[in-house]
């Protein structure tokens, strides 16, 4: 199994293949496995929101996109992750970590983190003083009422998420660079 560097192109498959169906916002990072020759792994990092740079005092990155073709050999997840967080730490020297969540709503429960000695930073929300919702149209669910179509509009609570730091700063302890 090889890791690198793919067009969009190369990965929209397996993006469309992945739950959520779509890319994220702004991507510097599209990393492929492929498997004698054929794509069969996409590793799709993002810049996260504002809050999550405040959180960990300085540049992050979010492993946004994580999939894997049902043919991969038994713990490929965890062998795609490290080889994707090794080539993020040479070539991106300005990050100091990397943060992913798992969904439990689809069942995720962080396992592949976990197994790649990721710290487990808690649960999203889990500081909100009120519970964030997403709304429901015909069945489709969105995170914002405004990008709601017409319609009847369900209010249901948001699942929290849990929340993963991977650091990629040697001296970073508890989420603080050390002086």
């Amino acid at each position: 199994m090889v890791v690198g560097h793919a067009t969009k192109a190369a990965l929209t498959p397996c993006i469309e293949a992945h739950y959520l169906h779509r890319w994220p916002a702004v991507v510097p990072c599209r990393l492929a496995l492929w498997l004698d020759g054929v794509v069969v792994g996409a590793c799709v990092f993002a810049f996260p929101p504002r809050e999550t740079v405040k959180r960990y005092k300085g540049m992050v990155w979010e492993l946004a996109r994580l999939w894997l073709a049902p043919e991969c050999p038994r713990n490929s997840e965890t062998f795609f992750v490290a080889r994707a967080l090794r080539h993020v730490r040479r070539t991106h020297p300005g990050l100091v970590g990397v943060v992913s969540y798992a969904d439990p709503s689809v069942g995720h429960t962080g396992l592949i983190y976990r197994a790649g000695n990721w710290r487990s930073d808690g649960r999203t929300d889990a500081d909100r003083r009120t519970p964030r919702f997403d709304y429901v149209v015909a069945g489709k669910r969105y995170s914002r009422r405004a990008h709601c179509p017409a319609g009847v509009i369900t209010r249901v609570p948001r699942t929290s998420k849990y929340r993963f730091f991977y650091p990629l700063v040697r001296d970073l302890v508890n989420g603080v660079l050390r002086p």
